[in-house]
C-alpha cells in the first residue's frame, strides 16, 4: 500500500545534504534546488573522488550531513543492477550511520511491485529493500519516468524511429527533486510516497511530439514492451501526488517550441 502525505513541517535550516549520484539527470536537479534554497550540498560521485561501492571518500562527504539523498544510477540497467544497488546501499548506509546522518531518502519507480517482468525493475525493488535494511531512517520516493525517458528510449532503425508503445505519466525531474528534499527535511515523513506528472500520456505520442519539437520529420513506430507495462503498469494510482510541468510544457521549455 502506498502512503502519500503532504509534508508541511520541516526542521529549521539551512542543512547539509549529501546527494549520491549528484551528476545524474535527477541528481543535478536535486543539487540545484537544494543550493537555491540555501542548503550546503555534498556531491557523492566518482567525478568528486567518491566511490559508493568501495567507500572511498564517503566519510568526509557524509561528515556533518543531516540527510543523504540517494539518486544513484547503476552502470547497467538490467538484473545486474540488483547486486550493485545492494552493495552500494550497504556501504552508503554503514558510512551514513557512522557519520550520524539522520535520514536517507532514496528515489525509486512507481509501479515496480507490479512490473517484475522487466529486469531493471526487479533490480530497483532490491534497491528499495537494501535501503530499508542498511540506511538510517529510510524514506522511499517513487516517481514515474522522467520527461526525457522517451527520448532515451528512441532507437533509429533505417529511415524511422522505434519506441516502446505504453501508457505513461512522465514527470519533470524538478518536481521529483523538490519532493526528495522535502522528505529529507520533514520532521515526520511517511516511509513511502509517490509522485507523477500531471496527465496521462502514451509514449508513442510523446515520441512523435518530441521529434516535432526537434524539427525532425521521421516516422515513429511503436514496438512491444513488457506485458505489465503494456497494460498500464507505469501509471500511478489515484492517491499519488501529481506535480510539475506537463510533457508539452517541458518540450516547449527544452526545445523552444
Amino acid at each position: 500500500m502506498v502512503i502519500t502525505r503532504s509534508v508541511h513541517q520541516s526542521a529549521p535550516g539551512p542543512h547539509v545534504l549529501a546527494v549520491a549520484g549528484a551528476t545524474g539527470t535527477l541528481g543535478r536537479s536535486v543539487v540545484a534546488a537544494a543550493e537555491s534554497a540555501g542548503h550546503e550540498v555534498r556531491c557523492i560521485t566518482r567525478s568528486h573522488g567518491i566511490d559508493v561501492t568501495t567507500g572511498v571518500g564517503l566519510a568526509a562527504a557524509l561528515e556533518g550531513a543531516h540527510a543523504l539523498i540517494d539518486c544513484l544510477k547503476p552502470p547497467q540497467l538490467d538484473d545486474s543492477a540488483g547486486p550493485w544497488f545492494e552493495a552500494a546501499a550497504s556501504v552508503l548506509g554503514g558510512h551514513a550511520r557512522e557519520a550520524g546522518v539522520g535520514r536517507t531518502v532514496a528515489v525509486s519507480i512507481v509501479g515496480i511491485d507490479h512490473m517484475q517482468d522487466y529486469p531493471f525493475y526487479r533490480a530497483q525493488l532490491r534497491h528499495e529493500r537494501a535501503v530499508r535494511e542498511h540506511c538510517p531512517d529510510p524514506v522511499i520516493v517513487r516517481a514515474t519516468q522522467f520527461h526525457d525517458f522517451v527520448g532515451g528510449r528512441l532507437r533509429r532503425v533505417g529511415d524511422h524511429y522505434e519506441v516502446m508503445a505504453v501508457p505513461s505519466q512522465s514527470v519533470d525531474t524538478r518536481a521529483v527533486a523538490g519532493l526528495l528534499i522535502a522528505q529529507a527535511l520533514a520532521v515526520n515523513p511517511p516511509a513511502l510516497v509517490e509522485i507523477a506528472g500531471p496527465q496521462e500520456e502514451r509514449t508513442l505520442d510523446q515520441a512523435r511530439r518530441l521529434l516535432a519539437a526537434r524539427g525532425e520529420s521521421a516516422e515513429v513506430v511503436g514496438v512491444p514492451a513488457s506485458e505489465s507495462m503494456t497494460r498500464g503498469g507505469m501509471l500511478p494510482g489515484p492517491e499519488v501526488l501529481r506535480a510539475g510541468l506537463t510533457y508539452d510544457q517541458w518540450l516547449a521549455e527544452t526545445y523552444g517550441s
